[in-house]
């Protein structure tokens, strides 16, 4: 039992970090509501995706984000990103 122990500790503190998310830009907090400004005034355009499930969305989300839970991608994703496929998204 302390071998298992041992081990699981090594790798959670060496495991390698998630090389998919390598290919995605983080935003920070401040970046986002900058971000947000500018798609208010008109002078930025990106989708803002909420990926949690919908009745949490419908309690919090951050005003003028569609949701798309992330079980439901496959289903929902094209129809509620809209079809212009170059367009920013932003995804929380």
């Amino acid at each position: 039992m302390r071998w298992m122990t041992a081990v699981l500790f090594l790798f959670c503190c060496f495991a390698p970090p998630a090389v998919a998310m390598e290919r995605f830009d983080i935003v920070t907090t401040q970046e986002l509501a900058q971000m947000l400004a500018e798609r208010d005034a008109d002078s930025r355009d990106f989708c803002l995706v909420n990926t949690l499930d919908t009745m949490i969305y419908e309690h919090q989300s951050i005003p003028g984000s569609v949701n798309v839970p992330w079980s439901r991608v496959k289903e929902l994703g094209a129809e509620r990103l809209g079809p212009d496929r170059d367009r920013l998204i932003v995804t929380y």
